[in-house]
């Protein structure tokens, strides 16, 4: 099988949290990045899979990993990434295309891989998220034939994994110039299948959307697992399932309730609460602060005392001693935040997120939805 995987294009709002405008794939997960969790699924249909990207990080990512062969994305879009892959590959028989920027739950690729197995067709995998933005392509599937009936209209969307024939592609996109949602329309013009996805999914491009993305991993955690080159404190609580990497330290006292990441070398202050979150590498929990359901990214410090809940912060960010973020219900700031997933958000609330290499001011306290750059 012959997979191309879509890792270029800009961070977006990500950003805010990277600091740097490179690939999405490249975000931290708890265990790996975006990127590896790809490989790892791919892996199982494909032993030569092509990552398109035009992020020099991605290339020696890539070169760590068994089966991965990169290939510069030379012309920018969605189109030109395609076009890139497809010129290193062969001509004649089908092409998988999926893009690095969305997360989903095991059985995502399986049924696409599995239906495209039993009929080697082009199929194209659709979903149902709770809520669109205007810029996602949207789809009608026939009930009878399970085929694609048309495009912009319709209940579901384009979830970003298509299978394509080689040399039709490299005609209407490379050669022709067509773009993606015409060549889908193409497709469909002449008989797509359609694979529906109603499983967890999610496309990742602001901070609030990698929030729903780790909380997704977190939930997916069944058992802790405790680095023998970690440091644990005397008096510590860890109420699984809860993950400690090489080198941290979790100091005396804390608690720590699963599910729950703390990266390599980061530290967990003494007296402090973290739940439900992912604290990365080589990032800091001062004493006696509370860290719940949120995201402290590489080298970003909690300062003591402080308290933040539902929240991001950024590659280097700091929040200052006593810093307060509040939360709200999701849908209290709906009409700011839109997060593009099939996952339930009746349950999901809002903090702020304290952008890279920015830092608060002690005692500040940010409204839901702030996101704060200094």
């Amino acid at each position: 099988m012959r997979v191309l995987l879509l890792a270029g294009g800009g961070a977006k709002g990500l950003s805010l949290v990277m600091g740097r405008d490179g690939s999405r794939s490249l975000l931290r997960m708890p265990g790996g990045r975006l990127l590896d969790m790809h490989l790892q699924t791919l892996s199982e249909y494909s032993d030569d899979i092509i990552v398109v990207s035009d992020d020099p990080l991605v290339e020696s990512v890539c070169i760590e990993s068994p089966g991965c062969r990169h290939v510069r994305q030379a012309a920018p879009g969605v189109e030109g990434a395609v076009c890139s892959g497809l010129s290193a590959l062969a001509g004649g028989g089908l092409v998988t295309v999926l893009y690095a920027d969305t997360y989903y739950e095991k059985g995502f690729v399986e049924t696409h891989m599995s239906k495209l197995l039993n009929s080697y067709e082009p199929i194209v995998t659709v979903t149902r998220p709770v809520l669109l933005r205007g810029h996602y392509l949207r789809m009608e599937v026939d009930p009878v034939d399970g085929r694609v009936s048309s495009t912009g209209r319709g209940d579901f969307v384009y979830a970003g994994l298509i299978t394509f024939p080689h040399e039709l592609a490299r005609e209407l996109l490379c050669r022709k110039g067509m773009d993606m949602h015409s060549f889908i329309g193409e497709l469909v013009r002449r008989g797509l299948q359609a694979n529906i996805w109603l499983g967890e999914w999610l496309d990742i491009d602001t901070p609030w959307d990698y929030l729903v993305a780790v909380q997704l991993t977190l939930r997916r955690l069944r058992e802790s697992r405790i680095s023998t080159s970690a440091r644990i404190g005397h008096g510590v609580v860890l109420e699984g399932p809860v993950v400690v990497e090489d080198g941290a330290i979790v100091d005396h006292y804390a608690v720590v309730k699963g599910p729950a990441y703390i990266g390599p070398r980061s530290l967990v202050g003494a007296h402090s609460f973290v739940r439900g979150s992912a604290i990365y590498e080589s990032a800091v929990v001062g004493a006696y602060a509370e860290v719940k359901r949120s995201i402290v990214y590489d080298a970003a410090r909690v300062g003591s005392h402080s308290y933040i809940a539902d929240s991001v912060l950024g590659r280097a960010s700091t929040a200052a001693p006593y810093t307060v973020t509040i939360n709200t219900p999701y849908a209290g700031v709906s009409s700011e935040v839109v997060i593009m997933t099939t996952h339930p958000l009746e349950t999901l609330k809002i903090g702020s997120v304290i952008a890279a290499g920015s830092e608060t001011s002690p005692h500040a306290v940010l409204k839901p939805a702030t996101i704060y750059s200094g």
